[in-house]
């Protein structure tokens, strides 16, 4: 017996947001403070240089005024940091690609000035954080379309303007229909969800991203790259042993230290919050985000590990060109540690990579100022190094 629900009601929880919502979330609650937590020990960076850090001794004062000045403090990025203007000549597309063959997601092209669709230009896919949206990291994709790249920041599938899936669909209503029929036409109240955090399913649209980016007139599909920052950093971790057409990647205020490959466990509370979802189709939610705040599934917490990015490391190929650039202050993961980590153990096995360090930074600052001027210099330069130009 097949059931088809006409959706009779929609509640979205989270928001599919436009510039519109940016002053919304300018006022969304932060996160509670905390004790001080002890001040990251970050490390310094042995291996081998591909490419020159001489941007970050250029911008040692303004980078110094902005760890220090309590204008440029941090708890999440503000609206004003995702700010941006077009380069001259540089233009935008808006466009729509699907996940899985069914779930719509949307991105936003950024061509360089006088793009030839005739000619041959690397693609990079931009891809953003924790709870966050495209909009607050379009700046960089438009900085290496500036750098003479084609380049697409896209939302991850139940973020900003993209599409929720088949799984964040849930009936509110019992099912009351049997087997007495074949098929079954119903209204029913459903809720779509929105803000659905899930490792596995970001990975899964970070490839579709490459594989549109790929299609695309003018972009080589063998020169293809990725910038991922925060928890999408954790992502693209998993994304450089899963994916061999990326060349060239950049993670950004995120490290990812070696792991072995293993099962875990569902035990106590997360055990608990399994057999309520079977059961139900919704367990436990709770509060996440630091630009916006909204309630996801703690069931987050148990899938997102599934992507195992640390055991990931050591598919990477050779052919793929990986750069850290860890805040050496950072809060949230520890200083530049697992950045260190995760490149020596790249370069021991094969794989181009460098640690550069923004000195002096947390978490949330290298996304403007003379954070944002060094890192997006940085990335373009990897891209450059390992990607080349137009052809």
């Amino acid at each position: 017996m097949r059931t088809w629900f006409r959706a009779q009601a929609l509640v979205a929880l989270g928001c599919v947001c436009s510039s519109i919502c940016w002053p919304a979330l300018a006022q969304a609650p932060t996160p509670p403070a905390a004790a001080a937590p002890a001040r990251p020990a970050s490390g310094e960076y042995t291996g081998p240089k591909h490419i020159s850090d001489a941007i970050i001794v250029e911008k040692a004062a303004a980078l110094a005024v902005q760890s220090s000045d309590p204008a440029w403090k941090r708890s999440a990025t503000l609206p004003e940091d995702w700010n941006y203007k077009l380069a001259p000549g540089v233009t935008t597309s808006q466009v729509s690609f699907y996940v899985d063959g069914g779930t719509r997601l949307q991105g936003k092209i950024f061509y360089p000035k006088n793009f030839d669709p005739k000619a041959s230009y690397p693609g990079i896919v931009v891809a953003h954080g924790i709870n966050a949206l495209a909009i607050g990291i379009e700046k960089y994709a438009a900085k290496f379309a500036e750098r003479g790249m084609v380049a697409m920041a896209f939302d991850y599938q139940s973020y900003g303007f993209s599409d929720s899936g088949a799984d964040e669909l849930l009936l509110l209503e019992p099912d009351t229909t049997t087997d007495a029929r074949a098929v079954t036409v119903k209204a029913a109240a459903v809720r779509i969800k929105r803000t659905n955090l899930n490792n596995v399913e970001e990975l899964k649209a970070f490839r579709a991203a490459i594989s549109y980016l790929q299609g695309e007139p003018g972009v080589d599909p063998g020169r293809i790259g990725s910038w991922s920052s925060s928890n999408g950093g954790t992502v693209s971790s998993a994304l450089i042993g899963a994916d061999g057409r990326l060349k060239a990647a950049v993670i950004h205020v995120m490290g990812q230290a070696p792991a072995a490959l293993r099962a875990y466990d569902l035990t106590g509370p997360a055990l608990d919050d399994a057999f309520t979802r079977v059961h139900t189709g919704q367990g436990a939610e709770t509060e996440a985000g630091f630009s916006f705040q909204t309630n996801v599934d703690a069931w987050y917490r148990s899938r997102s590990r599934d992507i195992q990015s640390g055991a990931m490391l050591e598919r990477t190929r050779p052919s793929t060109a990986v750069l850290f650039l860890p805040a050496q202050n950072d809060e949230l993961i520890g200083g530049n540690r697992s950045a260190l980590a995760g490149s020596a153990f790249l370069t021991e096995h094969g794989v181009n990579s460098q640690v550069i360090t923004f000195p002096g930074l947390t978490h949330f600052q290298p996304y403007s100022g003379a954070g944002f001027e060094a890192g997006s210099t940085l990335a373009a330069d990897w891209y450059a190094k390992f990607l080349g130009g137009k052809k």
